[in-house]
């Protein structure tokens, strides 16, 4: 199955980053459990364990700045 595509959006920080799903942008659990054990993604985005943020699969944005990182109302 191909990669969708991330939507380009602007950024809190005022930074073109973009939005997308979480089992969009990794490929596995395991990928995203690597980026959640390095920068606490899943506790950033407002989950306690990274399972079930994965499992969630929230939308989210983000950029080249970590700041940007957050969870979009859906």
């Amino acid at each position: 199955m191909a990669k969708k595509r991330s939507k380009q959006v602007k950024c809190k920080s005022g930074i073109i980053g973009w939005q997308s799903r979480i089992q969009d942008e990794y490929k596995s659990l395991e990928s995203f459990a690597y980026w959640c054990e390095n920068y606490g993604i899943h506790t950033r985005l407002g989950f306690k364990t990274i399972k079930g943020c994965w499992r969630s699969n929230p939308l989210y944005q983000s950029s080249v700045n970590p700041s940007d990182l957050r969870r979009v109302p859906e």
